[in-house]
């Protein structure tokens, strides 16, 4: 859906401006906290490898 149609106050409402941001996160408090390092390939390289669905 283009971003334009996503912040008419008709498909979202009052929370199209919330669904419309960028919202980054991190895993570094979790890494400190727990001393936790990921182990696996991350979510876009494993998609790239097929894992879930045949790659086009």
């Amino acid at each position: 859906m283009p971003r334009d149609e996503l912040v008419l106050p008709g498909h979202f409402g009052f929370l199209a401006n919330i669904v419309t941001r960028s919202y980054p996160a991190s895993s570094l408090i979790t890494r400190e906290t727990l001393g936790w390092q990921p182990s696996q390939p991350r979510l876009l390289a494993d998609l790239d490898n097929g894992n879930y669905f045949p790659a086009a």
